[in-house]
């Protein structure tokens, strides 16, 4: 019989065939888990190559549903977006349009697909350390927001097919904007996900006021809620830093319990943890990727959290700022 949670009902088990290929590191212990120092992010998943001990379970989760037609052509994103070529930078830089530089490169990563984009001063300490040092002087981060009644089924066949189907935007849009950059005399680099290889994404989201860290270890968006994805490009393209946007979402998180009590695996804490030397809002990875693995992805943190539902994010933005205002 398998185990019973607190309600009664069966508590979710891991597939054998994912416990047989997982390494004897933890990855909350790559992660940095309850450690008070800073340092810079490990690498513990999503890479192009064998360079982290999880990597055997990556290529049993591509191998898993390789027979689903539908799947194996959401895939083809990564490709689609690789054989978007790289321009050279122009021999000579662009005269500085009216408004200015920012408002110029905003306009054009709206322009190519892009839902919302803030700009962060970069830093080092969002890049794996196993890489060389990425180039750049500003992070643009780029919001994509996603399909409401396809995420809300996960994890399931619409759920991963919707994933990619963003990843593919937003790759693109990183790529064609870096490209963008480029014509205009700058040094632009595409970051795509979830196989960004060097860079964090998500310190720099929160640092360009793309949303603040949620529960369960995404980003809130004010507006999508947790129901989006990322990219971004690296460029030297003298621009002005946005300021993170503190609209309540942390706040909110420290009472809500949805997405808690709706992770199968039970992966999501109740309480912030010390990682990295800071505290904040952690999921516990040794339980979050197994299920993810054997079940089509999952995102059903995403879909359920309060500020992803369609018509409630501004209500909850009136209330959260009359809390705000009275902290």
């Amino acid at each position: 019989m398998p185990p019973k949670d607190h309600a009664g009902t069966d508590m979710w088990e891991p597939n054998p065939e994912v416990l047989e290929l997982w390494p004897d590191i933890s990855g909350n212990e790559i992660n940095g888990l309850g450690e008070t120092e800073k340092r810079q992010p490990n690498p513990v998943f999503w890479r192009q190559d064998d360079s982290t001990p999880h990597a055997p379970v990556m290529y049993y989760f591509y191998e898993k549903d390789k027979d689903n037609a539908a799947i194996a052509e959401a895939r083809k994103y990564r490709q689609r977006t690789a054989e978007i070529e790289v321009l050279d930078v122009a021999s000579e830089a662009a005269d500085t349009p009216a408004g200015g530089w920012t408002a110029a490169l905003k306009a054009k990563a709206l322009e190519l697909g892009a839902d919302d984009v803030g700009i962060a001063a970069w830093r080092d300490d969002w890049a794996y350390p196993d890489r060389p040092s990425p180039q750049g002087k500003y992070a643009v981060v780029m919001a994509f927001d996603q399909d409401f009644d396809a995420m809300i089924a996960a994890p399931g066949e619409s759920a991963y097919i919707e994933v990619m189907i963003q990843y593919e935007r937003a790759g693109n849009t990183s790529k064609h904007l870096a490209n963008w950059v480029r014509s205009q005399g700058w040094y632009g680099a595409p970051k795509t996900g979830p196989m960004t290889e060097d860079v964090l994404m998500i310190p720099a989201a929160i640092e360009a006021g793309m949303g603040e860290l949620g529960k369960h270890g995404s980003l809130i968006h004010r507006k999508f809620g947790a129901n989006f994805r990322l990219s971004l490009v690296l460029t030297d393209l003298p621009l002005e830093a946005d300021a993170p946007d503190v609209f309540g979402a942390d706040m909110f998180c420290a009472s809500c319990q949805v997405c808690t009590k709706a992770c199968p695996p039970d992966a999501i804490s109740s309480e912030k943890q010390m990682v990295r030397g800071e505290r904040k809002w952690y999921v516990n990875f040794d339980k979050c990727i197994p299920y993810f693995v054997d079940n089509m992805t999952c995102g059903i943190c995403l879909a359920v959290c309060p500020w992803s539902r369609p018509g409630i994010a501004d209500n909850l933005l009136v209330k959260m700022a009359r809390k705000l205002e009275a902290a």
